[in-house]
């Protein structure tokens, strides 16, 4: 489950609402969640980027806030991914991240070095399960030897899995995988164009998908892992995401049937190794019969998950 951190008074990482919120999460059957930091870049030009180290003011996901998080997690069996991520104003987004000209590229990969041995660092310090060195940056890499540094920075700061969250057309085309221990990716593949279009239609439009991600995990000997995956509770959930509107009317059983069609098609794959379901807040009352957003919370596609999450041997 991709664990979120609630900015709101009385909530956020390690926080008493969020050792009740992961108690939910235990109940439900989540074995396993990521937790995400944030770095902020002005824009998809920049050269260079900025993150919060150690303690910070307010609510931000601090490093102390991280490990406190990590401690609830643990303490109740569950594995924790660490998870960085980088966020800029829209419309710009990490996947449309492009520095000017190679003096901005070099910067710009010397500050992403720094930033994520920071959260190596801290992961081997503080017992992280695993990590997601990046995430959606698809312009980046194809700068193969760039990253290759990085990752080879990474192994030697982090002892455990190592994965890259891809974007879903991306994952094709990354050059590193075998520098990895997973095939990473945000898999939030259009599916069927239509309002709801029921549980067999997407069942059905996985498959060919299917055959692509088989054949990308055979060839390069690494099983996939959806770094994230979610559906809105809204009309053309299933579709593309990005052209959603906010005000899109609420359609509950669009998302209820896209978390069927994957348990029921996706899942039992061998190639198959987790997937962190986007999003689940640290404070209750994120979600709900009436939210159109990609909160599964008080939904009919929480139901979905808790019965295949037990049912799975």
């Amino acid at each position: 489950m991709s664990y979120a951190h609630a900015m709101r008074p009385g909530g956020g990482y390690g926080s008493e609402a969020s050792a009740e919120s992961l108690h939910r999460l235990k109940d439900l059957g989540v074995t396993w969640v990521s937790i995400t930091p944030f770095a902020f870049q002005r824009g998809a030009q920049e050269s260079t980027f900025r993150w919060f180290r150690g303690a910070t003011a307010g609510f931000g996901e601090s490093d102390e806030r991280l490990v406190a998080v990590l401690q609830q997690a643990h303490a109740l069996g569950i594995k924790v991914m660490l998870k960085p991520h980088l966020w800029l104003r829209p419309p710009d987004w990490p996947g449309s991240i492009e520095p000017r000209g190679e003096d901005g590229w070099r910067e710009w990969f010397r500050t992403y070095r720094e930033f994520i041995l920071h959260y190596a660092i801290l992961a081997r310090m503080t017992g992280m399960d695993a990590l997601c060195l990046g995430n959606e940056l698809e312009k980046t890499t194809g700068r193969e030897r760039h990253w290759r540094a990085i990752i080879a920075a990474v192994r030697a700061a982090y002892p455990g899995p190592v994965t890259y969250g891809a974007t879903f057309d991306e994952v094709f085309r990354v050059p590193f995988w075998a520098a990895l221990d997973f095939i990473g990716v945000s898999a939030y593949f259009p599916l069927v164009p239509a309002r709801s279009p029921g549980r067999a239609a997407l069942a059905g439009a996985w498959r060919p998908i299917e055959d692509k991600l088989a054949a990308l995990s055979a060839a390069r000997a690494r099983k996939v892992v959806f770094t994230e995956l979610g559906y809105r509770s809204a009309d053309f959930g299933a579709w593309k995401h990005w052209e959603i509107p906010r005000s899109a009317p609420v359609n509950l059983a669009v998302q209820a049937d896209a978390y069927a069609a994957f348990f029921e098609e996706v899942w039992p794959r061998e190639w198959m190794a987790g997937v962190y379901w986007w999003k689940w807040f640290s404070h209750a009352g994120h979600g709900g019969p009436e939210n159109n957003d990609y909160e599964l919370e008080n939904k009919p596609a929480e139901e979905i998950v808790m019965h295949y999450y037990h049912a799975d041997p």
